[in-house]
This record gives C-alpha cells, sequence and structure tokens, in this order.
C-alpha cells in the first residue's frame, strides 16, 4: 500500500493500511484494481489478515442464528409490559410445537412464556407470498419477512456491533425493539409509533428479488459480515450511490458521513470512479440506471462535472447528487452540471427558519437553498428536498415543507424525509426524546395535507410490480423497489394548478391495482418475455377498474395517472416541453436509515440503496451505519491532511461555503477571497416562501398544502 495509506491507517488505528498488506490482493480492505473486477470468498475468522477482515470476523462473536439452535437458548433481559419491568429472560426452542418462545422469569408476575414469530429458528417457514423465491441466485436461503408480533430479530450490540438476538414487540401501539449483548447489557427503541399502521403494510408486501448473478463475494452466511455484495442479498440497486470525498463546504453537527472531522482526505480519483460505476453497470439480471454521487459535498471533487459527464455517456438515465445545494446557487457551476447530464438535486433542506440551520448546519443557509432551487427551476433540473427530522428540534417543519414543495411543484418533485439516525453513543432518555419514526411522520404529513393515514400511506416496495409489468411492456430491465416494508414509507400527491394536493390512492385503489400487476407479470412473464397485445389490454382494464369512480375528481382522470406514470418513469415526457402535458406529483415519504439501535438484518439483505466503493457493493446501513464500515474502505485509497494538502496547494481542505468559491473552469476550487461577490437568483421562489411564512402564521393556510 502507499505511503499516504499508511499514515491515514495510523490515524485511524486501521492495519489494513500497512505495507504488509500488499501482497494480499483480493482481501477486504486492501485496493484492488479494477475496482469492478473484485471478486473474493467471504471473511473466514481463522484466515483475517487485514484490520477490515479481522473486524469484520469480529461482529460474529456471539451470533447465534449461524450456530442454529446450537446458540440457544440466549439468555437475555426483557421488558414485561404486565409491571412494566426490565427482566430476567431467555429465548428458546420448543422442538414438539416447532416454536420460539421468550420465557419471563419476573420476581413481580411470575415465570411465563410468550411466543414469538421466527423465521430464523423454526423448521416451518412463515406463510409468504406465493410466487415468494426459495434461494437467492447465489444459492442462499431467503427468509420471508415476519409479519407479525411479537417477533424475534437478529440485530447488533449498539457499542460492540456484535451480531445478538433480540426482538420486536408491541406496548400502547407502539413498535418497540429490545435486545441484550452478553457484555454490554440492555438496550431497548422505537421502531414505530403506529402499530396498526406498521402491521398493516408488513402484511402487504409482496415476493423478494433473489439478488445478483454473480455476487462480489461467495459464500457469505453472517451478515452483514461478508459484504459487499455476497450472495445472501436479495435486492439489486435501486438508487445507487458513490462517494466523491469526505470534505465539504459545512461541517454539520448532524452528518452520517463525518465530512471534515476524519482527520484524512478520501477522494477517489476520476478513474476509480468510473471502475465503480462499471461494477454498477455490470450488475445482472438488473443492471443500475440510477446514480447518486454524494460525499461529503460532491460538488468540490475537481472533476466533479467530468465525472457527470462521463456518467451520462455509460449508460445510466438518472443522475443525481445528494448536496447541499451551495455550488449550484452560483448560475454558471448549476447551467454546466445540468449540460453534463445532471437530472435531479438530492437537496438537504431541513426547514424553512435559518435557525434550525444555524443550529444543524451550523451557518444559516436558506438563501442560498432558495437561489439553488430558482437555478433549478430555469434548467429544468428536478429537486428531492431532504430534511433530517429529529423530534423536539425540527418535526414541526414537515408540515412546512410540505407546503413549500407544494408551491414549487414545477421544480421539487418529491421530498425525502430521513429520520435521524443516531451513529454514536447516546443516552436512552435522549434517544427517546428525540427518536422520530416513519408513523410520526406519516401522521404529520396527513395532518399537513388532508390524506387519510390508514389509506393513502405505502411502504416503497408495494409499487414493485409496477417496473415488472413495465419490463413486459418495452422490454427493458427495469430496478426493482424490493426493500423491506420498514425502509420506506410514504404517499404521492397529484398537484393541481393551484398547488392543492390531492393524494393519488385517494383516487386509486393502488393495493388492488399493484396487486392485479404483479398477479399479471407472474403470469404473462411465465409465458413470454415481452406482452403481446391481449397481455397489454388485460393490463389496462385493471387500470381502469382500480379507479375509485365513486370518488371521480374531474381534474384527475385514469388517463392523468397514466401520464402522471410516464412523466415519473421516462424523462422523455416528464421534463421539457411535453412535460406540460403531465399533471405535476410530489412524493412525500420517509427513509429510514437504521442504526446500531433499530438494526434488523432482514433490511440490510433487501437494502436497495447500494453504496459501490473500493471495496466492493455495500448496502447503505452498513456504510453508515451498524457495522459502519465507512472509515476500513476511506482507509484504503486516503491521505493523510498533510500529505493532501502538499498535493493540493491550491485547494483549501474545507472550501468556503461562497456559492461563488467552487469555479474550476476559473481555477478556483474553494477558494473565495471576495466574499461579498454577488450570488443571488431573481427571487420568485423567495415571494413564495414569504407567502408560506405568512400562511403559517394564520393568514390564510387551509390546512390541505393549498394557500388561499
Amino acid at each position: 500500500m502507499t505511503e499516504q495509506a499508511v499514515e491515514v491507517g495510523e490515524k485511524l488505528g486501521v492495519a489494513n493500511a500497512r505495507p504488509e498488506c500488499a501482497d494480499l490482493p483480493g482481501r477486504s480492505g486492501v485496493l484492488s484494481r479494477p475496482i469492478d473486477g473484485i471478486r473474493r470468498p467471504a471473511v473466514c475468522p481463522d484466515d483475517a489478515r487485514t484490520e477490515l477482515e479481522r473486524y469484520k470476523a469480529s461482529l460474529r462473536k456471539y451470533s447465534p442464528v449461524n450456530k442454529g439452535r446450537d446458540g440457544l437458548p440466549w439468555k437475555c433481559r426483557s421488558h414485561c409490559i404486565q409491571c412494566d419491568e426490565v427482566v430476567a429472560s431467555q429465548f428458546v426452542y420448543d422442538q414438539t410445537e416447532d416454536a420460539m418462545y421468550l420465557e419471563f422469569e419476573c420476581p413481580n408476575c411470575g415465570t411465563r412464556r410468550e411466543r414469538h414469530a421466527d423465521a430464523l429458528f423454526v423448521q416451518s417457514r412463515p406463510r409468504a407470498h406465493p410466487c415468494q423465491p426459495e434461494r437467492t441466485y447465489g444459492g442462499s436461503v431467503i427468509h420471508p419477512v415476519v409479519n407479525k408480533l411479537p417477533r424475534t430479530v437478529e440485530t447488533l450490540c449498539p457499542e460492540c456491533s456484535c451480531i445478538i438476538l433480540g426482538r420486536y414487540y408491541v406496548k400502547d401501539n407502539v413498535v418497540l425493539i429490545e435486545k441484550t449483548c452478553p457484555e454490554h447489557g440492555y438496550f431497548r427503541d422505537k421502531i414505530n409509533t403506529d402499530a396498526e399502521l406498521y402491521l398493516r403494510h408488513a402484511r402487504g408486501v409482496f415476493q423478494d428479488e433473489r439478488g445478483v448473478y454473480e455476487p462480489q463475494v461467495k459464500g457469505g452466511e453472517a451478515c452483514p459480515s461478508d459484504c459487499g455484495l455476497c450472495n445472501q442479498h436479495i435486492s439489486t440497486s435501486c438508487l445507487a450511490q458513490i462517494d466523491l470525498t469526505n470534505r465539504c463546504n459545512l461541517t454539520c453537527p448532524v452528518c452520517f458521513a463525518s465530512a471534515n472531522q476524519a482527520g484524512y482526505v478520501a477522494e477517489p480519483s476520476f478513474e476509480m470512479v468510473v471502475e465503480m460505476l462499471r461494477a454498477l453497470r455490470n450488475q445482472q439480471p438488473h443492471p443500475a440506471t440510477a446514480i447518486q454521487f454524494t460525499g461529503g459535498e460532491p460538488t468540490v471533487h475537481p472533476e466533479f462535472h467530468r465525472i457527470i459527464r462521463k456518467t451520462t455517456e455509460m449508460g445510466f438515465s438518472h443522475i443525481q447528487i445528494a448536496t447541499n445545494g451551495i455550488a449550484l446557487a452560483n448560475m454558471e457551476f448549476a447551467e454546466r452540471a445540468a449540460e453534463a447530464g445532471l437530472h435531479t438535486l438530492y437537496l438537504q433542506f431541513d426547514g424553512l427558519d435559518d435557525a434550525l440551520y444555524r443550529r444543524m448546519r451550523a451557518e444559516p443557509l436558506l438563501e442560498k437553498k432558495l437561489a439553488c432551487i430558482e437555478n433549478c427551476h430555469k434548467l429544468d433540473v428536478k429537486i428531492c428536498l431532504v430534511p433530517t427530522i429529529v423530534k423536539r428540534l425540527n418535526d414541526d417543519q414537515v408540515g412546512k415543507i410540505l407546503r413549500f414543495a407544494l408551491q414549487n411543484a414545477e421544480v421539487i418533485s418529491g421530498i425525502a424525509y430521513q429520520p435521524v439516525s443516531f451513529t454514536g453513543r447516546i443516552s436512552h432518555r435522549q434517544r427517546a426524546e428525540q427518536r422520530y419514526t416513519l408513523g410520526d411522520l406519516a401522521h404529520d404529513i396527513a395532518e399537513a395535507s388532508g390524506a387519510d393515514v390508514h389509506r393513502d400511506f405505502f411502504p416503497l416496495s408495494v409499487v414493485a410490480p409496477l417496473p415488472r409489468i413495465m419490463q413486459l411492456l418495452d422490454g427493458k430491465p427495469k430496478i426493482r423497489p424490493s426493500c423491506h416494508s420498514d425502509c420506506a414509507f410514504g404517499t404521492y400527491f397529484f398537484v393541481t394548478p393551484e398547488h392543492e394536493a390531492i393524494p393519488i390512492p385517494a383516487l386509486f385503489d393502488l393495493e388492488r391495482l399493484f396487486g392485479r400487476f404483479n398477479e399479471l407479470a407472474h403470469r404473462i412473464g411465465a409465458k413470454r418475455k415481452l406482452a403481446n397485445r391481449w397481455d397489454r389490454l388485460r393490463i389496462f382494464g385493471e387500470f381502469m377498474k382500480s379507479y375509485r369512480w365513486r370518488n371521480y375528481d374531474p381534474r384527475v382522470g385514469p388517463m392523468t395517472f397514466i401520464r402522471a406514470i410516464q412523466g415519473m418513469t421516462n424523462k422523455r415526457y416528464g421534463r421539457g416541453d411535453n412535460e406540460k402535458k403531465c399533471y405535476k406529483t410530489l412524493m412525500a415519504a420517509g427513509m429510514h436509515f437504521m442504526d446500531r439501535y433499530n438494526y434488523d438484518m432482514e433490511r440490510i439483505r433487501r437494502c436497495v440503496i447500494q453504496y459501490s466503493t473500493p471495496d466492493g457493493i455495500y448496502p447503505f446501513c452498513t456504510i453508515n451505519g451498524g457495522p459502519t464500515y465507512r472509515p476500513f474502505i476511506e482507509a484504503m485509497h486516503g491521505r493523510s491532511e498533510e500529505k493532501w494538502e502538499a498535493e493540493h496547494p491550491d485547494v483549501p481542505m474545507r472550501p468556503s461555503s461562497h456559492p461563488n468559491a467552487m469555479m474550476p473552469w476559473a481555477g478556483r476550487f474553494g477558494i473565495q477571497e471576495d466574499e461579498s461577490e454577488p450570488w443571488m437568483g431573481d427571487g420568485v421562489t423567495y415571494e413564495k416562501l414569504r407567502r408560506i411564512l405568512e400562511d403559517d402564521q394564520g393568514n390564510g393556510s387551509d390546512g390541505r398544502g393549498c394557500s388561499t
């Protein structure tokens, strides 16, 4: 390995960055080129030779599920909901019933046992969808999602990340997780604050996918210690991720990537990025078509525009960046990005109050956000707003952000609310106060929009039949959003010209529609690869039957929905002049990334947000949460700050947060000498913001996302 990597390793305490690992090609934790050629066996504890391999092997210290019934009984502590005390308990397997039980030894309520739904130890498989596959393409058994509570869960210790056993259960209509590490003790957290809603949608999921034909890692048995991507993984990439840098022009207190705080710089070269992109395009049977560049702040990479242009040439049909929007507030930077092929911004947007930005991002940013939105509107670049929501800090902004998005639906196509993930040590009391769940989000969106929580909200995976049908219609492989029902949750709105929000499920019975689509896709696909004329008529007929004719709205008929779907799935219909023929739609959903407190291995196996890294393809919540492999992987190609600064004398470690700071074509790589240089937009978005804030003070809001 390089001298620079040695220094990074010493800063991190990561031994795999040392020269003795140079003779270990193909090992996890050692940079191997080309990146898209990575193929290796799963880590063996007796042969773990790099620091990353040793760390992965250490996660299996307990690993009760991998030991089978030899891992039982699992001694733990559990919440006795009869007396509200945490008491001694143990998980046991009852062979005569082929069932898992939790036995309580409660000093107040006595000895009792409670049966738990289980797919980890029992022989009889839980009831699954009729089309559920048995194994992945890599040969691993697929455990169907368990949709009853209480249930067992394979999870992690929040302190040491070791794989342990826990459970999901319900108390006072709240879904909770609890677990006990033999070394670090008992932990409990909230999963969802609406158990009825949670269970309804867990029971409505469709069949799983089967992963990829050629996983990069073979022989994997202990998720998540065999990343990436291994034979156990069930889903392919829906929105792939590549980190362009760990540098940023902000230093946010809330940042899962710890940008500007690592003590080193991890910034892959252009050639490395191309290899990581190629690894995604090589995925089969569903090559990645959607990519998001992230970081750090991706726009500070010196070759940002060149990377976007190359990504377009490689056939990615959707290119977006996770950004704070500062560079895009500069119109020239935004123009060059749009010309290179940038389609969408995943824009950090925590609210409509600069006091929030000072607290969450360390400086006022609202004007820069609004200028960025203004520029994107002019350039036909779409925006998905991304608020990180912390209970009691900015959960009051959920409705305001929704109303702002409706007022700017010409450019804002979605909101991806992200309930905060706790990536460091935190007290139980603070977690309980700040934990915000997808159940909280559904109720807050419903209150702000007039939507019905139980009719209008669905997990992302419910739309999986749509790409299956679309692939039969045009013969082209489609990405499949086959994630776990706990991962993403929300709804879609039609947005009228008057900026009123109409929930799509209010007019279409989506449960029926997608259920019938799934049946048709399975039936047609078993006979032929492309739908014939009669198949197409049946598909159209099911679509028409699923319209709620009793709720008929003359503004939004079935054909309106068809055009909206075309606009969402095909930029030929959804952008430019053709966009005027489509009704505006707005996604309002939550993506709840996991931390060690609420970790569930079944969610990881189904992850569709996959990172292409120098060490292979990893699920999102293994890079930024759970085992948190990010620092190990960054050490593989990182440089110490001193080395990096010596190699880049004209580029500051932390670029200025002035919108004109990043202008590589003008020789600027983050240095801004004249902070008074103009950059602000024309002000249309500002005027809409002013009206929304006035409405929230009681001057005309109708409470349904429509300003009067």
